[in-house]
């Protein structure tokens, strides 16, 4: 009987030990956002940033800058690099009297640099007539206090003020219709909450077009039907809300978001490779099929949720 308690108690001991790592691998997954004002480091390569352009550019820079400081955003120390995304208060958004032009997400600028010999390089980010953020590689949080760099190049990626398309404007269905292809397969696992007009074929080329990386086919057929599907949990974003997260080895473009991470394709990338970008960093190569993928994923997506509501 002592034997069994004992086994009993080794058992116990166990799980309560997987519990725990579980708990705590899911904590390390999730975006850890903050209201930290900028680094030394951050507002010497804002000041660099804004001489790059004209006065009008720059006094908008600087108060979309001024608005982000004290605001939510995320910033993510990689193993080779940083990432800052700017959010901002919902309640109290940015104006629209500071945002300028170009309202795609694109490279603002990039800014080489020294410090103690070693060199660096930042780029900015521009999505939705403003600032989004920056990456720094390699990872640079050992110098975010120095107050002294060396700048070796800096440019302008895209003028902010070149391109003046308009973001499309999501108008959401009334009621869901019935799809077809792999759309209405994914319904039939998960039943679709929400979903929105169509883009239409003009502004889908152009939107294409605008990115440089290869879409899946099959997300391409759901875009055709949709701008944008939301499930319990997880949603297929619109063409026209693709944005970028930058990892150690490059930017990775969302297509789908779920709780514990992403299915992106990497910018600039010509192989229709798809991934899993997790929020802990890690960063998984599922291959090309991405009908296959997004079902698996909505499937064990679905498992979780009914585990959650069960248990």
């Amino acid at each position: 009987m002592k034997s069994i308690l004992i086994i009993l108690g080794v058992l116990i001991g166990i799980i309560g030990l997987i519990f725990l790592a579980l708990v705590i691998a899911s904590y390390r997954r999730r975006p850890k956002f903050n209201n930290k004002g900028f680094t030394n480091l951050e507002k010497n390569l804002l000041t660099e940033l804004y001489e790059l352009f004209d006065s009008k550019t720059q006094t908008k820079l600087k108060a979309q800058i001024e608005y982000f400081e004290p605001k939510r955003k995320w910033r993510q120390y990689w193993e080779k690099s940083m990432s800052m995304e700017l959010y901002g208060d919902n309640e109290n958004p940015l104006s629209d009297s500071i945002r300028y032009k170009r309202k795609d997400e694109s490279k603002l600028a990039t800014i080489r640099f020294k410090v103690d010999d070693h060199k660096y390089h930042i780029e900015f980010d521009n999505y939705d007539g403003r600032i989004w953020g920056w990456k720094i590689r390699p990872n640079p949080k050992s110098i975010m206090k120095k107050s002294t760099i060396n700048v070796t190049s800096k440019k302008i990626n895209n003028d902010p003020n070149s391109f003046a398309q308009s973001t499309f404007k999501k108008e959401k269905l009334k009621s869901i219709p019935k799809f077809y292809g792999l759309l209405g397969k994914l319904n039939n696992i998960e039943s679709i909450i929400q979903v929105f007009q169509p883009i239409g074929a003009e502004f889908l080329e152009n939107y294409i077009k605008r990115i440089d990386s290869k879409l899946p086919i099959e997300y391409l057929n759901i875009i055709k039907q949709s701008e944008g599907v939301d499930f319990e949990g997880c949603c297929i974003l619109g063409i026209s809300e693709i944005h970028s997260t930058g990892l150690d080895d490059g930017n990775y473009l969302h297509l789908a978001e779920f709780d514990d991470g992403i299915l992106a394709i990497k910018e600039e990338d010509k192989s229709g490779t798809i991934y899993y970008c997790h929020y802990s960093g890690q960063l998984d190569n599922l291959g090309t099929d991405f009908g296959k993928i997004i079902t698996e994923r909505i499937n064990e997506q679905k498992v979780r949720h009914l585990n959650t509501v069960y248990n």
